[in-house]
């Protein structure tokens, strides 16, 4: 469980000839705000992105950017 509200972080890996990198950001909030931002051709993954998201952070203005080369 997450406990900061407010923070950053970056992974980056390559999985079958793709280099994949996820950036997370999050700001104080009272509420749980979740943006995610995938590429169009993995939408359909983006409801598992939101709800493993969803279960580990419990409130902050959150922003998730996934993009892949």
């Amino acid at each position: 469980m997450i406990l900061s509200m407010t923070g950053f972080g970056r992974a980056e890996t390559v999985y079958k000839e793709k280099k994949i990198t996820v950036d997370i950001k999050s700001l104080n909030s009272k509420n749980f705000d979740l943006n995610v931002k995938v590429p169009l051709r993995y939408k359909e993954k983006e409801f598992d992105i939101r709800k493993l998201l969803n279960d580990k952070i419990l409130r902050g203005k959150v922003d998730c950017y996934i993009s892949c080369e």
